[in-house]
């Protein structure tokens, strides 16, 4: 696997990590060599991922480094099969000479609303990828139908070369105890100041692109003055400040600004918080991402409010847990929101069924199972 996304250095890296160590549980030896900030180095005798350390994540600057350094391991190992992101493409084609190695474009994110020249050129290289890719690459990969749909038409694709491969949920999800007391876990993580009450969780990158602006705005008109109800923000990112400056100007008591936890206690974190909040804008960048948040709220049986958009109800589906929100307005939001709180109890016993269901489309095992059955088939087709 040669990736240019710098992913083992954040949060949701160890979900993917989960899928690759999944793929060594099938009896796969796989190398993953990837950007980081410093030598991240995770071996045992199946698993080998390498944090080549770069001094400045620069994307011109990391890919030269990345290719010279990725172009000496591929010479080394002869790949017969070799994952990639869409910027190692060049580097695919070669093993492809030498070797005949066959290859899986893996697509777990895309360019998302980036402006200017250069946002323009990074589309055109990725829009160029994938048609590069439907001539020489066996298959392609999608997060979601709809992405697949829309990177067929991109790159003229077939159809038969899109396969989905959802981004995984992370082990430590589907090992959590769900029997653990809401009171005790919060007292445990430090947040005594919402004991006994209704606690409302956006966790994630704060980024005013995803709304996390006009989800504040929301929140403060339908629960401006109700202390029993907390919307709780745990994460970093560049709105950051932004954030800050809106609960302090609102005087906003009853919205909560936390730092990002270690990926091993989100479910805690999940666990301690009643309602999860997924919202995306309904624009052409958003409207098809399936948010792995959602995943998470699911597996520890966690209600949802949610955008009603393409991509959040194809991992929502029909779940009980689920209420989706047709509109950014404070009625639907606060309607949405009373209608779970008032049936907290009621939807809470529909949670083993619910958290079993997402644990069966979108558990490691289950997209390693489905990267092997890819991987067989280009055995066959030999």
């Amino acid at each position: 696997m040669l990736s240019t996304d710098p992913w083992l250095d954040r949060l949701h890296g160890a979900s993917i990590l989960s899928l690759f160590k999944a793929l060594t549980g099938l009896k796969y030896r796989v190398k993953v060599l990837l950007p980081s900030a410093s030598n991240k180095i995770i071996e045992n005798e199946f698993l080998s991922v390498i944090g080549l350390k770069v001094k400045k994540y620069a994307p011109l600057f990391t890919l030269i480094s990345l290719y010279k350094r990725n172009l000496r391991f591929v010479l080394k190992e002869k790949p017969s099969a070799l994952i990639f992101d869409f910027p190692m493409l060049p580097l695919f084609l070669l093993t492809r000479i030498l070797y005949k190695s066959k290859g899986i474009m893996l697509i777990l994110s895309r360019p998302v609303g980036e402006k200017g020249f250069l946002g323009w050129l990074h589309f055109l290289h990725f829009r160029l990828s994938l048609m590069l890719g439907r001539l020489f690459v066996n298959a392609i990969t999608a997060i979601s139908p709809f992405e697949a749909s829309e990177f067929s038409k991109l790159g003229k694709i077939p159809r038969h070369k899109m396969i989905l491969v959802s981004s995984p949920l992370g082990e430590e999800f589907e090992k959590f105890n769900l029997s653990e007391d809401v009171n005790e876990l919060r007292i445990r993580l430090g947040f005594d100041m919402l004991l006994g009450r209704k606690v409302l969780l956006y966790h994630g990158v704060l980024d005013e692109q995803k709304g996390i602006l006009q989800l504040l705005e929301l929140f403060n008109k339908s629960f401006e003055k109700d202390e029993e109800i907390v919307f709780l923000i745990v994460g970093n990112g560049p709105a950051k400040d932004a954030v800050e400056k809106f609960i302090r100007q609102n005087k906003a008591n009853n919205i909560v600004l936390m730092p990002p936890l270690p990926y091993s206690k989100m479910p805690e974190l999940i666990a301690a918080c009643n309602i999860g909040v997924v919202f995306l804008p309904d624009s052409h960048w958003w409207k098809y991402q399936c948010p792995t948040k959602l995943l998470e709220f699911l597996a520890v049986g966690k209600p949802v409010i949610a955008s009603n958009l393409p991509g959040v109800k194809w991992i929502g589906a029909n779940s009980p847990l689920v209420t989706y929100v047709d509109c950014w307005s404070p009625n639907s939001f606060r309607e949405g929101l009373s209608k779970l709180i008032t049936n907290l109890q009621q939807i809470e016993l529909q949670t083993t069924d619910a958290r079993r269901d997402i644990i069966s489309r979108f558990s490691s095992e289950v997209i390693a199972l489905r990267m092997e059955q890819l991987i067989n088939s280009f055995q066959a087709s030999r």
